[in-house]
């Protein structure tokens, strides 16, 4: 079967992309420049430059495809034009989708994010929880606006699935996406690194194996309309530092920050980027969801699409043994 997946050199996309073309499927790759078409040499993947802003690029892209995994997208924190966001994650999404119901395409499976839900302490959260403040990060909303089109296109008829993962980890193309294995990569270098004042706070993450299968079965199985949460476990701070350096050996000082500090700092970054080309490490309101729980219950995918999620331990040995054999170098964007 041919198929399409958007964003083919991103964290998720690539990876992607290679386990369908591993398992016998045709897939058309789009990715914006030619300079990443190396990052994806396979026989059965077929490199397609385009754009999910440029329509004529996605027909020619999506022709003779009768499924889309749909992750393309503008993953960042901050943005100085804060438009992008909308332009790419919101219009670029209702491009592939315009398309996809043009073409004729059977299955679409959108990647959105767990951050359409805000962080809750002691809250568990199903696909079930509706969104219950304001959003305070433009990427946070363009995805929740997005998920919003893509249920709409299931009622034009079009088969839409959306899948959900949290803080991903594992082996993949080192891009921006991926704060969990930066965050790993640090501790392995690093002799002194800062963490939060309160270890207590859980988050959901999820290996990056897990994630990828979750997208298949949810093409394979998923319920039109529905979506899917792809996660891992729920572990603390702690728990998550202890581990790592329990595998990795790391011989490692680490230094607890006040909130009011990393207020300070996250204000202080906030204004040099207003006024330059500098990128802040973490802005204001991500200052304040740091300290918050952000945890899911991947129930619904484990029942409806048999999906399996990998121990904490063996996905962070695995992720360790790659970060630590150098081939995890910058790959062209």
């Amino acid at each position: 079967m041919r198929l399409l997946v958007t964003g083919a050199s991103g964290y998720i996309g690539n990876k992607l992309a290679h386990v369908l073309a591993e398992r016998g499927h045709y897939v058309n790759a789009l990715i914006r420049s030619s300079a990443s078409a190396d990052l994806l040499r396979h026989p059965n993947i077929r490199v397609c430059i385009g754009d999910i802003l440029d329509q004529n690029s996605l027909a020619i892209a999506m022709k003779d495809c009768k499924q889309v995994y749909h992750a393309a997208a503008f993953a960042k924190m901050w943005d100085k034009n804060r438009n992008n966001f909308y332009k790419i994650n919101v219009g670029g999404t209702e491009n592939v989708l315009q398309a996809a119901l043009k073409e004729g395409v059977n299955k679409l499976v959108y990647t959105s994010s767990c951050g359409v839900w805000v962080p809750d302490d002691h809250h568990i959260y199903t696909e079930n929880d509706p969104r219950i403040s304001s959003f305070d990060s433009d990427y946070d909303l363009s995805k929740y606006l997005a998920e919003k089109l893509v249920r709409e296109y299931c009622y034009k008829g079009l088969f839409t699935v959306i899948v959900n993962p949290p803080r991903v980890y594992g082996p993949g193309l080192e891009r921006y996406s991926n704060a969990v294995n930066r965050f790993i990569t640090q501790i392995l270098n690093k002799k002194i690194v800062p963490l939060p004042w309160s270890l207590d706070t859980k988050a959901n993450y999820a290996f990056i194996d897990d994630v990828i299968n979750g997208h298949i079965l949810a093409m394979e199985k998923g319920l039109g309309g529905e979506r899917y949460i792809l996660g891992g476990e729920n572990i603390s701070y702690k728990k998550l530092v202890q581990t790592i350096v329990a595998l990795g050996g790391c011989k490692t000082i680490f230094v607890r920050i006040p909130p009011a500090v990393i207020q300070a700092w996250a204000w202080m970054e906030w204004m040099v980027a207003r006024f330059t080309r500098y990128e802040p490490t973490f802005t204001p309101r991500l200052a304040q969801r740091i300290q918050l729980d952000k945890m899911f219950d991947c129930s619904k995918a484990v029942r409806q699409l048999g999906y399996k999620i990998t121990a904490l331990e063996e996905g962070m040995q695995t992720t360790i043994d790659h970060l630590k054999s150098k081939k995890y170098e910058l790959q062209p964007q």
